[in-house]
Protein backbone atom coordinates (compact mmCIF):
# COMPACT_ATOMS: atom_id res chain seq x y z
CA UNK A 1 0.00 0.00 0.00
CA UNK A 2 1.17 3.52 -1.08
CA UNK A 3 1.87 5.77 1.73
CA UNK A 4 -0.09 9.31 1.63
CA UNK A 5 2.27 12.33 1.03
CA UNK A 6 1.59 13.31 5.13
CA UNK A 7 2.43 9.54 5.67
CA UNK A 8 5.48 10.07 3.98
CA UNK A 9 6.00 13.04 5.97
CA UNK A 10 5.70 11.34 9.06
CA UNK A 11 8.37 8.43 8.47
CA UNK A 12 10.78 10.84 7.07
CA UNK A 13 10.71 12.99 10.02
CA UNK A 14 10.81 9.85 12.26
CA UNK A 15 14.07 8.85 10.33
CA UNK A 16 15.65 12.01 10.80
CA UNK A 17 14.86 11.52 14.48
CA UNK A 18 16.29 8.09 14.55
CA UNK A 19 19.45 8.86 12.56
CA UNK A 20 20.11 11.84 15.55
CA UNK A 21 19.00 9.58 18.24
CA UNK A 22 21.75 7.13 17.20
CA UNK A 23 24.29 9.62 16.99
CA UNK A 24 23.85 10.88 20.73
CA UNK A 25 23.06 7.61 21.78
CA UNK A 26 27.29 6.65 20.59
CA UNK A 27 27.92 9.68 22.68
CA UNK A 28 26.33 8.50 25.41
CA UNK A 29 27.88 4.72 25.45
CA UNK A 30 31.03 6.12 25.53
CA UNK A 31 30.57 8.72 28.58
CA UNK A 32 28.92 4.79 30.34
CA UNK A 33 31.90 3.37 29.50
CA UNK A 34 33.89 6.53 30.92
CA UNK A 35 32.06 7.36 34.33
CA UNK A 36 28.48 5.74 35.55
CA UNK A 37 27.16 8.79 37.16
CA UNK A 38 28.19 11.34 34.86
CA UNK A 39 26.23 8.89 32.27
CA UNK A 40 22.77 9.22 34.50
CA UNK A 41 23.44 12.90 33.64
CA UNK A 42 23.31 12.38 29.80
CA UNK A 43 19.89 12.88 28.70
CA UNK A 44 20.48 11.20 24.81
CA UNK A 45 16.63 11.22 23.65
CA UNK A 46 16.29 14.84 24.41
CA UNK A 47 19.80 15.95 22.92
CA UNK A 48 18.36 14.19 19.43
CA UNK A 49 15.17 16.06 20.11
CA UNK A 50 16.17 19.12 20.62
CA UNK A 51 18.45 18.73 17.65
CA UNK A 52 15.56 17.68 15.60
CA UNK A 53 12.49 19.00 16.75
CA UNK A 54 13.86 22.23 18.43
CA UNK A 55 11.48 22.72 21.19
CA UNK A 56 10.88 21.52 24.80
CA UNK A 57 11.33 17.67 25.72
CA UNK A 58 9.52 15.63 28.55
CA UNK A 59 12.00 13.23 29.95
CA UNK A 60 11.24 9.55 30.10
CA UNK A 61 13.18 6.99 32.13
CA UNK A 62 12.79 3.02 31.68
CA UNK A 63 12.26 0.80 34.42
CA UNK A 64 16.16 0.72 34.81
CA UNK A 65 16.24 4.57 34.84
CA UNK A 66 17.77 5.07 31.98
CA UNK A 67 16.79 7.89 29.45
CA UNK A 68 14.02 6.28 27.18
CA UNK A 69 13.05 7.33 23.75
CA UNK A 70 9.41 8.32 24.51
CA UNK A 71 7.65 10.15 21.15
CA UNK A 72 4.28 10.70 19.49
CA UNK A 73 3.15 10.67 16.22
CA UNK A 74 -0.26 12.92 15.97
CA UNK A 75 -2.71 11.84 13.63
CA UNK A 76 -5.95 12.73 12.70
CA UNK A 77 -8.75 10.18 13.11
CA UNK A 78 -8.89 8.36 9.98
CA UNK A 79 -5.14 9.17 8.84
CA UNK A 80 -4.22 5.77 8.98
CA UNK A 81 -1.92 5.10 12.38
CA UNK A 82 -2.02 1.50 12.13
CA UNK A 83 -0.58 1.25 9.14
CA UNK A 84 2.02 4.47 10.13
CA UNK A 85 2.91 2.28 12.95
CA UNK A 86 3.81 -1.00 11.00
CA UNK A 87 6.19 1.06 8.71
CA UNK A 88 7.65 3.01 11.94
CA UNK A 89 8.60 -0.40 13.33
CA UNK A 90 10.51 -1.52 10.56
CA UNK A 91 12.17 1.79 10.84
CA UNK A 92 13.07 1.92 14.59
CA UNK A 93 14.46 -1.71 14.24
CA UNK A 94 16.43 -1.33 11.32
CA UNK A 95 17.77 2.75 12.46
CA UNK A 96 17.89 2.31 15.64
CA UNK A 97 17.88 -0.84 17.06
CA UNK A 98 19.62 -2.33 14.34
CA UNK A 99 18.16 -5.82 13.89
CA UNK A 100 15.22 -7.45 12.53
CA UNK A 101 14.12 -9.82 15.28
CA UNK A 102 12.89 -9.30 18.49
CA UNK A 103 9.99 -8.01 20.48
CA UNK A 104 7.43 -5.79 19.73
CA UNK A 105 4.67 -4.95 22.59
CA UNK A 106 1.88 -3.05 21.04
CA UNK A 107 -0.61 -1.80 23.70
CA UNK A 108 -4.36 -1.10 22.43
CA UNK A 109 -7.07 0.72 24.48
CA UNK A 110 -10.08 -1.40 24.01
CA UNK A 111 -11.62 -4.50 23.07
CA UNK A 112 -12.68 -2.99 19.73
CA UNK A 113 -9.57 -1.96 18.45
CA UNK A 114 -7.71 -5.16 19.60
CA UNK A 115 -10.51 -7.25 17.84
CA UNK A 116 -9.64 -5.36 14.66
CA UNK A 117 -5.60 -5.09 15.12
CA UNK A 118 -5.65 -8.82 15.48
CA UNK A 119 -7.10 -9.51 13.05
CA UNK A 120 -5.36 -7.07 10.60
CA UNK A 121 -1.67 -8.31 11.92
CA UNK A 122 -2.73 -12.12 11.68
CA UNK A 123 -3.62 -11.90 7.90
CA UNK A 124 -0.66 -12.40 5.83
CA UNK A 125 -2.83 -10.56 2.68
CA UNK A 126 -3.39 -7.62 4.99
CA UNK A 127 -1.37 -4.32 4.18
CA UNK A 128 -0.54 -4.08 7.76
CA UNK A 129 0.88 -7.53 8.24
CA UNK A 130 2.92 -7.24 4.73
CA UNK A 131 4.94 -3.99 6.01
CA UNK A 132 5.92 -5.61 9.18
CA UNK A 133 6.58 -9.03 7.04
CA UNK A 134 8.93 -6.62 4.62
CA UNK A 135 11.23 -5.35 7.92
CA UNK A 136 10.89 -8.61 9.20
CA UNK A 137 12.25 -10.62 6.37
CA UNK A 138 9.12 -12.52 6.33
CA UNK A 139 9.86 -13.51 9.87
CA UNK A 140 6.76 -12.42 11.77
CA UNK A 141 4.96 -14.00 14.67
CA UNK A 142 1.65 -12.17 15.92
CA UNK A 143 1.22 -13.11 19.57
CA UNK A 144 -1.69 -12.71 22.01
CA UNK A 145 -1.35 -12.57 25.35
CA UNK A 146 -2.41 -16.11 26.04
CA UNK A 147 0.04 -17.46 23.78
CA UNK A 148 3.12 -18.41 24.79
CA UNK A 149 6.80 -17.77 23.13
CA UNK A 150 10.13 -18.63 23.50
CA UNK A 151 13.71 -17.60 22.79
CA UNK A 152 14.41 -18.57 19.73
CA UNK A 153 10.76 -17.14 18.80
CA UNK A 154 12.62 -13.76 19.59
CA UNK A 155 15.76 -14.85 18.30
CA UNK A 156 14.71 -16.10 14.85
CA UNK A 157 11.57 -13.57 14.27
CA UNK A 158 9.85 -10.16 15.07
CA UNK A 159 7.44 -11.34 17.94
CA UNK A 160 4.40 -8.53 18.12
CA UNK A 161 2.37 -9.34 21.21
CA UNK A 162 -0.72 -7.49 21.21
CA UNK A 163 -1.85 -6.88 24.79
CA UNK A 164 -4.98 -4.60 25.67
CA UNK A 165 -4.02 -1.85 28.29
CA UNK A 166 -6.11 -2.42 31.20
CA UNK A 167 -4.23 -5.82 31.30
CA UNK A 168 -0.72 -3.31 31.50
CA UNK A 169 -2.33 -1.00 34.25
CA UNK A 170 -0.47 -2.44 36.87
CA UNK A 171 -3.10 -1.91 39.71
CA UNK A 172 -3.46 -4.98 41.23
CA UNK A 173 0.29 -6.48 40.69
CA UNK A 174 -0.28 -10.19 42.10
CA UNK A 175 -3.63 -10.47 40.78
CA UNK A 176 -2.49 -9.77 36.66
CA UNK A 177 -2.06 -12.78 34.64
CA UNK A 178 0.98 -10.69 33.25
CA UNK A 179 2.72 -10.16 36.49
CA UNK A 180 1.53 -13.57 37.27
CA UNK A 181 4.64 -16.73 37.40
CA UNK A 182 3.95 -18.91 34.03
CA UNK A 183 5.86 -22.20 33.35
CA UNK A 184 5.59 -21.83 29.69
CA UNK A 185 8.41 -18.58 29.61
CA UNK A 186 10.73 -20.48 31.71
CA UNK A 187 13.21 -20.34 28.37
CA UNK A 188 14.24 -16.94 29.45
CA UNK A 189 15.43 -17.54 32.66
CA UNK A 190 18.18 -19.77 34.71
CA UNK A 191 16.83 -23.71 36.08
CA UNK A 192 14.97 -22.92 39.86
CA UNK A 193 17.92 -24.42 41.60
CA UNK A 194 20.50 -21.60 40.05
CA UNK A 195 20.48 -19.42 42.89
CA UNK A 196 23.43 -17.57 42.71
CA UNK A 197 22.76 -16.61 39.11
CA UNK A 198 19.02 -15.39 39.95
CA UNK A 199 20.93 -13.00 42.38
CA UNK A 200 23.18 -12.06 39.58
CA UNK A 201 20.15 -11.31 36.94
CA UNK A 202 18.35 -9.47 39.62
CA UNK A 203 21.38 -7.25 40.36
CA UNK A 204 21.81 -6.79 36.09
CA UNK A 205 17.98 -6.00 36.12
CA UNK A 206 17.12 -5.02 39.46
CA UNK A 207 12.87 -4.12 38.66
CA UNK A 208 12.56 -7.93 38.48
CA UNK A 209 9.75 -9.82 40.05
CA UNK A 210 10.64 -12.31 42.13
CA UNK A 211 10.07 -14.73 45.39
CA UNK A 212 12.14 -14.40 48.74
CA UNK A 213 12.42 -18.04 49.51
CA UNK A 214 12.17 -18.58 52.76
CA UNK A 215 15.16 -19.95 53.87
CA UNK A 216 18.04 -16.93 53.49
CA UNK A 217 20.74 -19.51 52.25
CA UNK A 218 18.94 -19.68 49.10
CA UNK A 219 18.39 -16.01 48.69
CA UNK A 220 15.70 -15.66 45.74
CA UNK A 221 14.03 -16.69 42.78
CA UNK A 222 13.20 -14.74 39.69
CA UNK A 223 9.43 -14.91 38.36
CA UNK A 224 9.27 -16.70 35.24
CA UNK A 225 5.90 -14.37 34.43
CA UNK A 226 5.50 -12.46 31.28
CA UNK A 227 5.98 -9.21 32.91
CA UNK A 228 9.78 -10.22 33.76
CA UNK A 229 10.29 -11.93 30.15
CA UNK A 230 9.12 -8.34 28.88
CA UNK A 231 11.81 -6.83 31.11
CA UNK A 232 14.24 -8.94 29.80
CA UNK A 233 14.22 -8.78 26.23
CA UNK A 234 13.42 -4.65 26.35
CA UNK A 235 10.55 -4.78 23.84
CA UNK A 236 9.65 -1.43 21.29
CA UNK A 237 6.34 -0.36 22.68
CA UNK A 238 3.80 1.31 20.49
CA UNK A 239 0.97 2.50 22.28
CA UNK A 240 -2.57 2.84 20.20
CA UNK A 241 -4.58 6.14 20.99
CA UNK A 242 -1.62 6.63 23.50
CA UNK A 243 -4.20 9.29 25.24
CA UNK A 244 -6.08 6.43 26.91
CA UNK A 245 -2.73 5.21 28.79
CA UNK A 246 -1.59 8.62 29.72
CA UNK A 247 -2.94 7.70 33.52
CA UNK A 248 0.78 7.82 35.64
CA UNK A 249 -0.36 4.46 37.13
CA UNK A 250 -0.58 3.02 33.61
CA UNK A 251 2.48 4.92 32.31
CA UNK A 252 4.59 3.40 34.92
CA UNK A 253 3.51 -0.06 34.23
CA UNK A 254 4.42 0.12 31.06
CA UNK A 255 7.83 2.11 31.42
CA UNK A 256 8.60 -0.86 34.15
CA UNK A 257 8.78 -3.31 30.88
CA UNK A 258 11.96 -1.73 30.54
CA UNK A 259 11.29 -0.54 26.98
CA UNK A 260 13.86 -0.22 24.36
CA UNK A 261 11.85 2.76 22.43
CA UNK A 262 7.80 3.84 23.01
CA UNK A 263 6.02 4.86 20.12
CA UNK A 264 2.56 6.66 20.67
CA UNK A 265 -0.13 7.15 18.48
CA UNK A 266 -3.18 9.71 18.92
CA UNK A 267 -5.62 12.45 17.48
CA UNK A 268 -5.51 13.53 20.69
CA UNK A 269 -2.02 13.38 22.57
CA UNK A 270 -1.73 14.66 26.48
CA UNK A 271 -0.20 17.71 27.06
CA UNK A 272 3.48 16.66 28.34
CA UNK A 273 4.15 14.46 25.14
CA UNK A 274 6.92 14.57 22.83
CA UNK A 275 4.64 15.62 19.67
CA UNK A 276 7.41 14.16 17.09
CA UNK A 277 5.09 14.98 13.91
CA UNK A 278 1.47 16.70 13.75
CA UNK A 279 -0.39 16.06 10.45
CA UNK A 280 -3.32 18.11 10.42
CA UNK A 281 -7.11 17.33 9.48
CA UNK A 282 -6.48 19.57 5.98
CA UNK A 283 -3.38 17.34 5.21
CA UNK A 284 -5.94 14.33 5.27
CA UNK A 285 -8.54 16.06 3.47
CA UNK A 286 -6.01 16.98 0.72
CA UNK A 287 -5.59 13.42 0.18
CA UNK A 288 -9.32 12.89 -0.11
CA UNK A 289 -8.99 10.69 3.63
CA UNK A 290 -11.89 12.27 5.31
CA UNK A 291 -15.30 14.30 5.07
CA UNK A 292 -14.95 18.24 5.61
CA UNK A 293 -16.67 20.17 5.96
CA UNK A 294 -18.38 18.93 9.40
CA UNK A 295 -21.96 20.63 9.80
CA UNK A 296 -22.76 21.13 13.33
CA UNK A 297 -26.85 21.86 13.65
CA UNK A 298 -28.45 22.16 17.05
CA UNK A 299 -32.31 21.81 17.62
CA UNK A 300 -33.46 24.59 19.79
CA UNK A 301 -36.37 22.20 21.25
CA UNK A 302 -36.37 20.93 24.51
CA UNK A 303 -37.50 17.51 23.39
CA UNK A 304 -34.48 15.09 22.08
CA UNK A 305 -37.06 14.03 19.63
CA UNK A 306 -36.81 16.74 17.38
CA UNK A 307 -33.16 16.32 16.85
CA UNK A 308 -33.26 12.37 16.74
CA UNK A 309 -36.20 13.66 13.54
CA UNK A 310 -33.47 16.05 11.74
CA UNK A 311 -30.95 13.30 11.88
CA UNK A 312 -33.34 11.27 10.23
CA UNK A 313 -34.61 13.12 7.72
CA UNK A 314 -30.50 14.65 6.64
CA UNK A 315 -29.58 10.53 6.32
CA UNK A 316 -32.86 9.59 4.42
CA UNK A 317 -31.74 12.74 2.12
CA UNK A 318 -27.62 11.45 2.27
CA UNK A 319 -29.27 8.05 1.07
CA UNK A 320 -30.80 9.30 -1.70
CA UNK A 321 -27.77 11.25 -3.07
CA UNK A 322 -25.78 8.13 -2.40
CA UNK A 323 -28.72 6.25 -4.63
CA UNK A 324 -27.82 8.71 -7.57
CA UNK A 325 -24.17 8.17 -7.22
CA UNK A 326 -24.34 4.44 -7.19
CA UNK A 327 -26.21 4.32 -10.68
CA UNK A 328 -23.29 6.89 -12.06
CA UNK A 329 -20.28 5.12 -10.58
CA UNK A 330 -21.12 1.54 -9.50
CA UNK A 331 -19.88 2.44 -5.84
CA UNK A 332 -22.02 1.19 -3.01
CA UNK A 333 -22.51 3.55 -0.14
CA UNK A 334 -25.43 3.01 2.48
CA UNK A 335 -24.97 6.45 5.15
CA UNK A 336 -25.24 5.74 8.33
CA UNK A 337 -26.03 7.39 11.43
CA UNK A 338 -24.52 6.82 14.82
CA UNK A 339 -26.39 8.02 18.06
CA UNK A 340 -24.97 8.45 20.90
CA UNK A 341 -27.60 7.78 24.08
CA UNK A 342 -27.09 8.98 27.72
CA UNK A 343 -27.90 4.67 29.14
CA UNK A 344 -27.65 1.29 27.53
CA UNK A 345 -28.52 -1.09 30.17
CA UNK A 346 -31.17 -3.47 30.29
CA UNK A 347 -32.37 -2.50 33.88
CA UNK A 348 -31.42 1.76 33.14
CA UNK A 349 -34.47 2.83 31.41
CA UNK A 350 -36.37 5.30 32.75
CA UNK A 351 -37.62 8.95 32.39
CA UNK A 352 -34.64 10.78 33.64
CA UNK A 353 -32.25 9.32 31.09
CA UNK A 354 -32.33 8.94 26.99
CA UNK A 355 -31.80 4.96 26.60
CA UNK A 356 -30.58 3.90 23.68
CA UNK A 357 -34.22 1.48 23.14
CA UNK A 358 -36.02 5.18 23.60
CA UNK A 359 -34.16 6.31 20.64
CA UNK A 360 -34.32 2.65 18.63
CA UNK A 361 -38.52 3.07 19.76
CA UNK A 362 -39.04 6.15 18.30
CA UNK A 363 -37.28 5.49 14.94
CA UNK A 364 -39.38 2.53 14.25
CA UNK A 365 -42.81 4.47 15.48
CA UNK A 366 -42.86 7.86 14.99
CA UNK A 367 -40.12 7.62 11.69
CA UNK A 368 -41.46 4.03 10.20
CA UNK A 369 -37.67 2.73 10.42
CA UNK A 370 -37.91 -1.16 9.99
CA UNK A 371 -36.46 -2.38 12.96
CA UNK A 372 -33.64 -4.36 11.03
CA UNK A 373 -32.19 -0.86 9.86
CA UNK A 374 -31.44 -0.46 13.41
CA UNK A 375 -28.47 -2.11 15.95
CA UNK A 376 -27.86 -1.27 19.60
CA UNK A 377 -23.91 -1.78 20.00
CA UNK A 378 -23.05 -1.61 23.95
CA UNK A 379 -21.14 -3.54 26.33
CA UNK A 380 -24.29 -5.72 27.23
CA UNK A 381 -25.54 -6.12 23.64
CA UNK A 382 -23.67 -6.47 19.46
CA UNK A 383 -26.09 -6.08 16.98
CA UNK A 384 -23.61 -5.66 14.72
CA UNK A 385 -21.52 -8.35 15.12
CA UNK A 386 -20.83 -10.43 12.47
CA UNK A 387 -21.91 -7.95 9.83
CA UNK A 388 -20.06 -6.59 7.09
CA UNK A 389 -21.55 -2.83 7.16
CA UNK A 390 -19.84 -2.14 3.98
CA UNK A 391 -21.81 -5.18 2.30
CA UNK A 392 -24.99 -4.27 -0.11
CA UNK A 393 -27.26 -7.18 1.57
CA UNK A 394 -26.76 -5.38 4.81
CA UNK A 395 -29.66 -3.32 6.10
CA UNK A 396 -28.43 -1.05 8.94
CA UNK A 397 -28.56 2.48 8.68
CA UNK A 398 -28.50 3.33 12.28
CA UNK A 399 -26.19 2.37 15.53
CA UNK A 400 -27.01 3.39 19.02
CA UNK A 401 -24.23 3.69 21.73
CA UNK A 402 -23.05 5.30 24.68
CA UNK A 403 -19.55 5.28 24.23
CA UNK A 404 -18.91 1.73 22.37
CA UNK A 405 -18.00 3.46 18.98
CA UNK A 406 -15.93 5.90 20.61
CA UNK A 407 -12.41 5.05 19.58
CA UNK A 408 -11.46 2.04 17.57
CA UNK A 409 -14.35 1.95 15.04
CA UNK A 410 -13.67 3.22 11.42
CA UNK A 411 -16.40 2.64 8.77
CA UNK A 412 -16.44 5.23 6.18
CA UNK A 413 -20.23 4.92 5.91
CA UNK A 414 -20.93 6.54 9.06
CA UNK A 415 -22.12 9.92 8.02
CA UNK A 416 -24.53 11.53 10.63
CA UNK A 417 -23.74 11.66 14.34
CA UNK A 418 -26.51 12.35 16.75
CA UNK A 419 -25.57 13.35 20.28
CA UNK A 420 -28.15 13.13 22.50
CA UNK A 421 -25.67 13.35 25.54
CA UNK A 422 -24.21 16.20 27.58
CA UNK A 423 -21.08 15.21 27.34
CA UNK A 424 -18.27 17.43 29.26
CA UNK A 425 -14.82 15.63 27.63
CA UNK A 426 -13.79 17.60 24.40
CA UNK A 427 -11.54 14.27 24.12
CA UNK A 428 -14.08 11.90 24.31
CA UNK A 429 -16.04 14.44 21.90
CA UNK A 430 -13.31 14.32 19.23
CA UNK A 431 -12.73 10.92 19.05
CA UNK A 432 -16.51 10.92 18.90
CA UNK A 433 -16.60 12.83 15.72
CA UNK A 434 -13.96 10.91 14.22
CA UNK A 435 -16.52 7.95 13.54
CA UNK A 436 -17.75 9.64 10.96
CA UNK A 437 -14.83 11.74 9.35
CA UNK A 438 -13.61 8.54 7.34
CA UNK A 439 -14.29 8.95 3.34
CA UNK A 440 -15.55 6.30 1.68
CA UNK A 441 -13.18 4.41 -0.52
CA UNK A 442 -10.49 6.70 0.30
CA UNK A 443 -11.51 9.57 -2.50
CA UNK A 444 -13.93 12.23 -3.22
CA UNK A 445 -17.37 11.13 -4.34
CA UNK A 446 -17.65 14.76 -6.10
CA UNK A 447 -21.10 14.91 -4.84
CA UNK A 448 -20.81 17.85 -1.91
CA UNK A 449 -23.61 16.20 0.54
CA UNK A 450 -21.11 12.55 0.41
CA UNK A 451 -17.87 14.62 0.55
CA UNK A 452 -18.98 16.07 4.14
CA UNK A 453 -20.33 14.89 7.20
CA UNK A 454 -22.63 15.98 9.85
CA UNK A 455 -23.53 16.06 13.88
CA UNK A 456 -27.01 17.25 15.45
CA UNK A 457 -26.52 18.15 19.27
CA UNK A 458 -29.43 17.96 21.55
CA UNK A 459 -27.65 19.47 24.84
CA UNK A 460 -25.74 23.00 24.43
CA UNK A 461 -22.72 21.92 25.89
CA UNK A 462 -22.35 19.07 23.20
CA UNK A 463 -22.49 21.86 20.58
CA UNK A 464 -20.23 24.25 22.15
CA UNK A 465 -17.68 21.27 22.20
CA UNK A 466 -18.39 20.12 18.82
CA UNK A 467 -18.16 23.92 17.40
CA UNK A 468 -14.76 24.06 18.96
CA UNK A 469 -13.62 20.96 17.09
CA UNK A 470 -15.21 22.16 14.01
CA UNK A 471 -13.03 25.58 14.35
CA UNK A 472 -9.68 23.80 14.79
CA UNK A 473 -10.35 21.66 11.75
CA UNK A 474 -11.03 24.81 10.00
CA UNK A 475 -8.25 26.95 11.04
CA UNK A 476 -5.43 24.03 9.77
CA UNK A 477 -4.23 24.64 6.91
Amino acid sequence: MKLKQYQEKVIDTLKIYLGALNEFKAKYKKVLDFDADVAKDYDFPKQAWVQVAGKAYHSKTNGLQEPLPDIYLKVPTGGGKTLLACHAIGNIQKTYLNKQTGLVLWIVPSVQIYRQTISALKNRAHPYRQVLDISSGGKTLIKEKTELFNPLDTTENLVVLLLMLPSANRQNKETLKVFRDQGGFTGFFLREDNFEGHKKIKELIPNLDFFSLENEVFGIQIKTSLGNTLKVLRPLVVIDEGHRAYGELARKTIRDFNPSFILELSATPPPDSNELVKITGRELHEEEMIKLNIHLTNKTSLDWENTLLASYEKRNELEQKAKEYEADTNEYIRPICLIQVERTGKDQRDTQYIHAEDAKEYLIKKCNVPESHIAIKSSEKDDIEGFDLFSNDCSIRYIITKQALQEGWDRSFAYVLTILTNPSSATGITQLVGRILRQPFAHKTKIKALDECYVFTFRQNAKTLVSKINRDWKMKD
